[in-house]
């Protein structure tokens, strides 16, 4: 007997994955985002909801132990070394990822916005992630941004992140 959970294409996303690297490609250079060894998470759940958190350890701590009294070199090292997002999903047929809905992020520019496999996608390779965002241009045109990677394990998994561009990075 077939029950409309079976009638559901696996999802091959869904799971944690621990990030392990993330490179941006800007001009052929192959920088580190969040530093040679990023940290954080990205979680894709069942229900098609995802949340990602990733950042860079070796930003230094804060002199105050009050966030709202950081000094400006402070606050531009926080942001520029860690980014989440969070929103919903939708798999094809085949459980593959098929686009995005990011409602909130700590990047305000993507609040709302909607990512298709035209700029972004998620591909699953055995315990591996490859994620590949392909933003060939600022949004004002004049700077090629380039693709950039991002790499991750699943904790049940691995992720792979590969063309991620970093609304952080930086030259």
């Amino acid at each position: 007997m077939t029950t409309a959970a079976d009638a559901q294409p696996k999802n091959r996303i869904a799971g944690t994955w621990a990030m392990v690297s993330a490179k941006s490609d800007p001009k052929g250079a192959n920088r580190n985002l969040f530093g040679p060894n990023p940290s954080g998470q990205l979680i894709f759940t069942q229900d098609l909801r995802f949340t990602v958190v990733i950042n860079n350890p070796t930003v230094p701590r804060f002199a105050s132990s009050d966030r709202s009294k950081g000094t400006d070199a402070e606050n531009k090292a926080a942001v520029a070394g860690a980014l989440a997002l969070y929103g919903t999903y939708v798999v094809d047929a085949e459980g593959r990822f098929a686009g995005e809905h990011v409602i909130g992020s700590t990047f305000p520019n993507w609040n709302g916005l909607n990512r298709t496999t035209v700029t972004l996608t998620e591909t699953v390779e055995g315990d591996t992630m490859i994620e590949h965002y392909a933003r060939a241009r600022s949004p004002d045109n004049r700077d090629y941004l380039g693709p950039s990677n991002l790499t991750g394990e699943r904790r049940v998994k691995t992720i792979l992140i590969t063309g991620v561009q970093s609304p952080f990075s930086q030259g």
